[in-house]
């Protein structure tokens, strides 16, 4: 598969299809295009890319099987209710389809306090990275049964996004009713398409006025939700759901809205970030081998590790020292006393220590920052 110029060393993509996309007029389920969504991931599996899906519908599918008039805003409790009967009819589609295709999905029901809450943030990452890794295509919505403030104002596009910089993907494809980006709305007859959006593009002349006939989102949510990624290196395509390859058209031609990334973007922003949050007077001490191997950009496994100073907590992040002096800082899948428990040992032996095992790793290599003086070093 030769993806476009734009899209070269694709390998991570969080795809996002709206309710529009997937539901007919009166909610019921469009099983044809679900099935065109699910080839396409499948084929892009086939081919090393891994994908992560977050669809819509489920509140519109619960509107169906309710058969009871609900305005677009408003009554909370029917919307709830909605979302309670939808969303496991549609998993359940998405899970039949996935299987007549050999392949396997998941369910992952999140709120925004998933993503403010660094502990659950974790956790969200580390399931999705452990499904990728074994060819589970995540499916992720907002869970629309508890959510109130979000389910009133908040979508799946911002969802998305957020989803994107967190599992560090490579792009985020929003699958919608139309083809793209237009200057206006496309039904106007002097409606432009806009092919390339270049990064900082001044969009104030958009006018956002119509909306999509279902679902929270529309044209203007969406590309807010992509200005939040694209200064963080992730690009963005916005396509239309009449391709015939839905997902794969967007990806080996110049369909839809190509919204280019900051082209600067350095992963030094990120290790700021991870650095503001590092825990004083704490650290993890590592003998050698350890060292050389972390130098190296790889996790540090409990077998390295000597000896734990401090009070810290999963998703605390602490110094990492060898031979007295600080050489990195790293997010801990471990608290203290963990670590102090599995400390030596081989990371096939956690779970027999501690009854469980969340990690092999005690800090992970994309959680990991080396000081600045060590990372061109390389261990001879």
């Amino acid at each position: 598969m030769k993806f476009r110029k734009e899209l070269t060393g694709l390998k991570r993509i969080v795809v996002k299809v709206g309710s529009n996309v997937i539901t007919k007029k009166n909610g019921k389920l469009e099983s044809r295009k679900i099935r065109r969504i699910v080839e396409d991931i499948t084929d892009l599996i086939d081919h090393g890319v891994e994908v992560i899906l977050v669809s819509s519908g489920a509140v519109s599918l619960g509107k169906y099987y309710l058969k009871v008039h609900m305005p677009r805003k408003g009554r909370i409790d029917l919307q709830h209710s909605a979302s309670a009967i939808g969303q496991p009819k549609l998993i359940n589609t998405y899970s039949r389809i996935f299987e007549e295709n050999q392949k396997l999905c998941s369910q992952i029901l999140l709120t925004h306090d998933d993503f403010r809450d660094r502990k659950r943030f974790l956790h969200a990452k580390q399931n999705i990275n452990v499904l990728l890794k074994n060819n589970i295509t995540p499916i992720l919505n907002e869970n629309d049964s508890i959510s109130f403030t979000e389910i009133t104002v908040g979508d799946n596009d911002h969802l998305a996004a957020q989803t994107a910089q967190m599992v560090e993907a490579d792009l985020l494809l929003v699958i919608t009713s139309t083809d793209g980006l237009y200057n206006r709305n496309p039904e106007h007859p002097d409606a432009c398409k806009i092919d390339y959006v270049p990064f900082g593009s001044d969009l104030e002349q958009i006018n956002f006025e119509g909306s999509t006939s279902d679902g929270r989102g529309g044209m203007e949510s969406k590309v807010h939700a992509i200005n939040k990624i694209t200064p963080l290196g992730i690009k963005a395509i916005v396509s239309s759901k009449d391709n015939e390859r839905m997902l794969i058209g967007p990806l080996v031609s110049q369909m839809g809205t190509y919204f280019a990334p900051k082209s600067t973007y350095n992963p030094e922003e990120r290790k700021a970030w991870l650095l503001s949050m590092k825990k004083p007077n704490c650290h993890i001490e590592v003998d050698k081998g350890a060292y050389s191997a972390l130098i190296e950009s790889k996790s540090l496994l409990p077998k390295g590790i000597v000896n734990v100073e401090g009070e810290f907590y999963k998703g605390d992040c602490v110094d990492i020292i060898c031979n007295g002096e600080v050489f990195a800082s790293g997010i801990c899948e471990y608290g203290h006393g963990e670590v102090e428990q599995i400390m030596g040992n081989h990371s096939d032996e956690i779970e027999d220590i501690l009854g469980f095992r969340t990690s092999c790793e005690v800090v992970h290599t994309i959680n990991l920052v080396l000081e600045k003086d060590r990372e061109n070093e390389k261990v001879s």
